[in-house]
């Protein structure tokens, strides 16, 4: 099931995403907003697979929206203007729905965001080890021996059972390498290894000697998926 939300400051165009998804039995739309702002909040609490955004809102623009967010979903834009087609796919939107679409459409539209998940789950999930490039070479790395990554300007380091590997990557697409069902970012700077994890205290997980700060934003999330292996 694809967990999704939808945006838009007119409470019709809400309907119509609402019955559309209603007829779709691969999606589940979790809530929707007129506020933007709302949207954002409720992301930095709850995560999603998909966003349907619309781009011309009062406050902020679609393409604003999207600089807000901590964990960016994949998104499909929706919209009543087509002078934005080639910007949202610079952006990497899945599709870009002109307003008045049609059932028809839609489910193209939420098709292609199924394909797309299903991409990254066979590419990412389903991974035993990595291949990292250190800028001189490519260096093997089992999943199951990193401990947390912290970013470190515009590299990560990878703290391993084995020692430590700087990258040249964000937090952002670190993450996007990796099982989401066993890491987790935690702070801006920290994603961490649940398997690693030995306890969290004081708003801080440790791991072996390490003591790692929970952010505000990121603590729901992390003990959500803590009670996945404790309930």
């Amino acid at each position: 099931m694809i967990t999704c939300i939808a945006i838009d400051d007119e409470p019709r165009a809400l309907n119509v995403i609402k019955n559309h998804v209603s007829k779709v039995d691969f999606l589940e739309l979790k809530e929707s907003f007129v506020d933007p702002f709302k949207a954002i909040s409720y992301l930095n609490e709850h995560s999603v697979d998909l966003i349907f955004l619309d781009i011309n809102m009062p406050d902020i623009s679609g393409f604003e929206f999207l600089k807000h967010l901590s964990t960016k979903p994949i998104f499909i834009f929706t919209t009543a203007h087509s002078e934005y087609a080639i910007q949202s796919y610079e952006v990497e939107a899945i599709d870009y729905l002109l307003k008045p679409f049609d059932f028809s459409r839609f489910l193209l539209a939420a098709t292609k965001a199924k394909n797309k998940l299903s991409e990254n789950d066979s590419s990412t999930v389903s991974r035993e080890f990595l291949f990292l490039n250190t800028g001189l070479s490519k260096q093997k790395v089992l999943v199951d021996d990193i401990l947390y990554m912290e970013s470190d300007g515009n590299y990560v380091n990878y703290i391993t059972k084995n020692g430590k590997l700087m990258i040249r990557a964000s937090i952002k697409e670190t993450l996007n390498t990796l099982p989401s069902s066993h890491f987790v970012q935690i702070h801006r700077s920290f994603i961490v290894s649940l398997r690693w994890v030995e306890k969290i205290q004081d708003n801080h997980v440790y791991i072996s000697d390490k003591e790692i700060p929970i952010g505000n934003t990121y603590k729901s999330k992390l003990l959500k998926l803590i009670d996945q292996f404790t309930g």
